[in-house]
């Protein structure tokens, strides 16, 4: 069995939390080999799909100067400004939107031509650039873009409350609480995983030849030093939004996904990782990007402070006006075939981690949240009325987006089934009854964190 965890990509080093994440790796991986995907399960029709996307592929959003701290050589230049989706990413969350249209059509959801009927898609995005801009891309495929469909957002606030409860002083943390239960997860020391990671940090460290004088300097390591010798560390931010990672995994999870990003663009192969990044080296290091995502948005106390708003709104539009106990989704949603809620590999790390829900998927790292990814809920009716909820998550891979692979019910993007442990079946598919949705997601909401 050990044999396999190795050829997942997990090492061992005696502590007893990497045996558990490899068992939970394996629980995963196993059962999803004997479940063969399906567009229908038996007499079940399609009702609606609910998704929460990430946004798609977009431009560094750390300053160049800081980025420049990273490596002894100059990184590549973004044609957009920072932060915002790329022309690729617009294209290839464009390729989402067509495949949605097809597998909706393909179960009767949705005509296969012509506009969508009105009311029948709803979509909402987060404020920032590349989530509009997203949203956008994913009407375009879903419609042809002549439809008159236009995403909703909250344009006159600067940050919203629902993709962001913290910062928007929706709902606080006690940041000792915060760190105390990351610190928990890490026998108390954060250090630890740069030695329990140390493969993927010297991969890291072979790419990007991190550090410049001034963060070696900084962190208090002289003038020469290597991102695995930078301490890992947390603080509280100053405008109460939560906690921050600082140091060697958090300067890893932001440069590690750079190279995925830079990958997916379609960036001249001497460009991506100045030519040192091949894909199985830019595969291990996305695992501490993984890792510190997991740390920083799925411990169980951070994920209910900041999914909670978002994961009730969900949940709502999922059961529609099935469960009393999720409270009534607002009217433009009731009758939606399809809904999107378009925000932030962070909404997906929170949602996920209070459902405890976990995928693998080929050529990514566990849990990992690529660009236009999305968390899917499927609604279907059987013939006695009874209404079940399929939970997935679906990406493009790597190669479908480094090649603009056109998407189709033939060629579709990755989808995986996942098991929530509060409701699922054991069947394939992993359905859980639409009460039983209700009450496992009732039960991790935090109220006070709710809009």
């Amino acid at each position: 069995m050990w044999s396999r965890c190795y050829a997942l990509g997990w090492t061992f080093d005696g502590e007893v939390r990497s045996m558990h994440r490899c068992l939970r790796v394996l629980a995963i991986v196993v059962p999803l080999t004997l479940c063969a995907p399906a567009f229908a399960q038996g007499q079940e029709t399609l009702q609606r799909v609910v998704i929460v996307s990430r946004h798609g592929v977009r431009t560094p959003t750390v300053a160049p100067a800081v980025l420049a701290g990273w490596s002894n050589d100059a990184w590549p230049g973004w044609k957009d400004p920072i932060g915002n989706l790329t022309s690729r990413g617009a294209l290839l969350a464009t390729q989402m939107g067509r495949y949605y249209r097809q597998y909706l059509a393909a179960q009767g959801a949705m005509p296969a031509e012509g506009c969508p009927a009105p009311g029948s898609v709803y979509i909402d995005a987060d404020v920032v650039e590349r989530t509009k801009a997203t949203a956008q891309a994913l009407i375009e495929g879903l419609s042809g873009g002549a439809c008159g469909i236009a995403y909703r957002t909250r344009g006159d606030v600067d940050v919203d409350g629902l993709y962001h409860p913290l910062a928007a002083g929706v709902c606080k943390i006690d940041p000792m609480v915060a760190q105390t239960q990351v610190l928990e997860r890490v026998a108390g020391d954060l250090n630890t995983l740069t030695r329990e990671f140390k493969a993927p940090f010297d991969a890291l460290q072979s790419v990007i030849g991190c550090c410049k004088p001034a963060v070696c300097t900084a962190y208090g390591k002289g003038e020469r030093c290597a991102l695995p010798d930078l301490p890992t560390m947390m603080s509280p931010r100053i405008d109460g939004s939560g906690i921050a990672l600082l140091g060697a995994l958090a300067i890893a999870d932001t440069a590690s996904e750079l190279l995925l990003l830079e990958y997916a663009d379609g960036k001249p192969t001497d460009e991506v990782g100045w030519g040192r990044a091949t894909v199985e080296k830019m595969q291990q290091t996305l695992r501490l990007h993984t890792e510190a995502m997991d740390l920083m948005q799925r411990t169980p106390y951070l994920a209910r402070k900041m999914g909670s708003a978002l994961l009730l709104r969900v949940a709502q539009a999922v059961a529609s006006e099935r469960s009393s106990s999720l409270g009534q989704a607002e009217s433009a949603v009731r009758d939606a075939k399809f809904v999107a809620y378009v925000g932030h590999d962070t909404n997906i790390f929170n949602l996920a981690g209070m459902l405890d829900a976990s995928w693998l998927q080929p050529g990514y790292q566990r849990n990992q949240t690529p660009p236009a990814g999305a968390l899917m809920f499927e609604i279907k009716a059987r013939s006695d009325g009874t209404q079940l909820v399929y939970t997935s998550y679906v990406a493009q891979s790597l190669e479908q987006m480094r090649n603009v692979v056109p998407l189709s019910l033939d060629v579709p993007p990755v989808k995986t089934p996942l098991r929530l442990p509060g409701c699922s079946a054991a069947a394939p598919g992993f359905a859980c009854t639409m009460d039983a949705f209700a009450a496992a997601v009732t039960k991790v909401l935090d109220r006070d964190c709710v809009q």
